[in-house]
């Protein structure tokens, strides 16, 4: 259960991130420059103890290539 509950997580997350790259693309015209961005202008909100989000922009029209990656023993449902 714990493991389709991380998957789940993962996929919001995947989904999340996308989706305010996008909106910003439409807004502004541009993606955005880093993945503070995402979160001061399109309130972009993760827990970043358990995702590590590599954020990589190749250019103000070009969209960014996004690696989201749980970070091991710290996934929700792997409390001790």
């Amino acid at each position: 259960v714990s493991e389709i509950t991380s998957a789940k997580q993962l996929e919001s997350l995947e989904n999340a991130v996308s989706r305010s790259i996008a909106q910003c693309y439409a807004v502004e015209g541009m993606y955005p420059p880093d993945l503070d961005y995402l979160k001061e202008h399109y309130g972009l909100i993760y827990d970043e103890k358990v995702y590590l989000i590599d954020y990589q922009p190749i250019g103000s029209n070009i969209t960014p290539e996004v690696t989201i990656l749980p970070l091991s023993g710290n996934l929700p449902g792997n409390e001790e």
